[in-house]
C-alpha cells in the first residue's frame, strides 16, 4: 500500500485572534513577510502591528499579491529579497490572495500562517488553492503540500469586512455537503480513512448556515461581532476546509457546482459582476435538481430566497442560449471525475431547464 501523510492546522478565532500571533508563530522564526490584498492589509495593518508590538516576531513588509492568484506573480514574489529573507509568511485577505501567499509559501518551502479578512471561501485552512491566468479566466487547481501551519480567524475583522463576502462564503459553503457526498457516493469501500471522516464531517456543513445564516447578515450589515458571525465563519473557513484537507481533493471535493462555476468563468459577466460563492450556490440547486435531491432543493431553495442568493439563470446574468459552451466545458472540468452516473452536457442543460421551471413554480 501507498503511504501518505496528513497536516492539520490549528486555529485561532475571536475578536483578539491575532494576540495569539507570538505563542503560536514565533517557534518557527522571527520575521514574518505579509502577503496580501491591498484593502485587506489596509484594514488589518494596524491590528496585527498592535499585535506584534511587544513579540518576538517582527513584520518586515506588507507586500500586495498584485490581484490574482497567478502563477507568474508567485514567481515575482519569490524574486523579492524580503520574501526570501522571511522565517514565515503571514498570508492575509480573501481567497485569492491566500491562494496566491500558500504557493508562494510552498515553492520557497517556509511555514505559513493565515488571516482571513473575509469569510468568503475556506481557502484559508485548506491546502487546495484555485489559480487563474493572469487575465482572471480559470486555469487549474493546485495542492500545496500541507495547510497553513495555523489560521487567525478575527470576528472583529471579518465583521467590519464588506457584507457581500460572508453572503458569497455562505452560498460556497453549502455545496460542501452536496459535492462531497454525491462525489463519493458508490465509493464506500475505497475511502481511506481520512477519505472517509472527510465525506462524514462534511454533513455539519449545512446545518449552521441554515440556523446562523440570515443573523450573521444582520449582524455583518451592522459591523457587529456577533455569535451568528462567528459560528458562520468557522463553519465557512474551518468546517468545509477541513472537509477539503482531508478527501482527496482530486475525487471527492468538488463536482458539478464547482464544474459549473470554473466553466462560467468563461462569460464576461460572471468574472466582472459575481463573486466565486455567489455563482457555485447556483450551481449546488442545479446538482440537487439533476440527482432529484427535491427535499434537499425545497429547503435550499427556501434558504436562498431569505438570503437572496441566485436560484436561476437571470439572478447570476446568464441566458439559455449562453450555455452549450460553457457546458461543453464543464463535462471537461476534473471535478466530473468521480461521478455516481453518466453526467452529459445534455443532463446539466435539461437540469438547468428543470431548475428554471421550478422557479417559475415556486415564485
Amino acid at each position: 500500500m501507498d503511504s501518505f501523510t496528513t497536516f492539520f492546522p490549528g486555529y485561532s478565532t475571536g475578536e483578539d485572534a491575532y494576540h495569539e500571533i507570538n505563542a503560536v508563530c514565533s517557534p518557527y522564526g522571527s520575521k514574518a513577510v505579509v502577503i496580501g490584498g491591498k484593502t485587506a492589509m489596509e484594514k488589518t495593518k494596524k491590528y496585527l502591528l498592535d499585535a506584534t508590538k511587544d513579540s518576538d516576531v517582527t513584520i518586515t513588509d506588507f507586500l500586495w499579491y498584485q490581484g490574482e492568484a497567478a502563477f507568474e506573480y508567485a514567481d515575482n514574489l519569490m524574486a523579492n529579497p524580503t520574501v526570501k529573507e522571511a522565517d514565515m509568511i503571514f498570508c492575509v485577505g480573501g481567497g485569492k490572495a491566500i491562494d496566491l501567499g500558500k504557493l508562494v509559501a510552498d515553492r520557497l518551502n517556509k511555514p505559513y500562517f493565515t488571516f482571513p479578512t473575509i469569510a468568503s471561501t475556506c481557502a484559508a485552512i485548506s491546502a487546495l488553492g484555485i489559480y487563474y491566468h493572469t487575465n482572471h479566466v480559470f486555469r487549474d487547481f493546485f495542492r500545496v503540500k500541507r495547510p497553513p501551519v495555523h489560521v487567525f480567524i478575527s470576528t472583529r475583522v471579518i465583521a467590519e469586512a464588506p457584507e457581500v463576502y460572508l453572503w458569497a462564503g455562505i452560498g460556497d459553503g453549502m455545496s460542501k455537503e452536496a459535492e462531497v457526498e454525491f462525489s463519493a457516493r458508490g465509493k464506500e469501500a475505497e475511502l481511506t480513512l481520512s477519505d472517509a471522516a472527510g465525506v462524514a464531517m462534511s454533513r455539519c456543513c449545512t446545518a449552521p448556515f441554515l440556523t446562523y445564516g440570515v443573523q450573521a447578515m444582520k449582524d455583518v450589515k451592522e459591523n457587529k461581532p456577533s455569535k451568528a458571525i462567528e459560528a458562520v465563519a468557522m463553519n465557512i473557513i474551518v468546517n468545509t476546509g477541513m472537509v477539503s484537507n482531508m478527501v482527496n481533493s482530486a475525487k471527492y471535493n468538488t463536482n458539478l457546482a464547482h464544474a459549473l462555476f470554473n466553466s462560467f468563468t468563461m462569460l464576461h459577466q460572471i468574472e466582472a459582476r459575481h463573486l466565486h460563492g455567489e455563482v457555485v450556490a447556483y450551481g449546488t440547486l442545479v446538482l440537487l435538481t439533476l440527482d432529484k435531491q427535491y427535499d434537499k432543493l425545497d429547503a435550499f431553495y427556501k434558504f436562498y430566497k431569505e438570503m437572496k442568493l441566485p436560484t436561476k439563470l437571470a439572478d447570476i446574468e446568464v441566458t439559455v442560449e449562453e450555455l452549450d459552451p460553457v457546458l461543453d466545458e464543464a463535462v471537461k472540468k476534473y471535478d466530473l471525475d468521480y461521478i455516481p452516473y453518466p453526467i452529459t452536457q445534455e443532463t446539466i442543460k435539461a437540469a438547468i431547464l428543470e431548475l428554471e421551471e421550478y422557479n417559475v413554480k415556486n415564485s
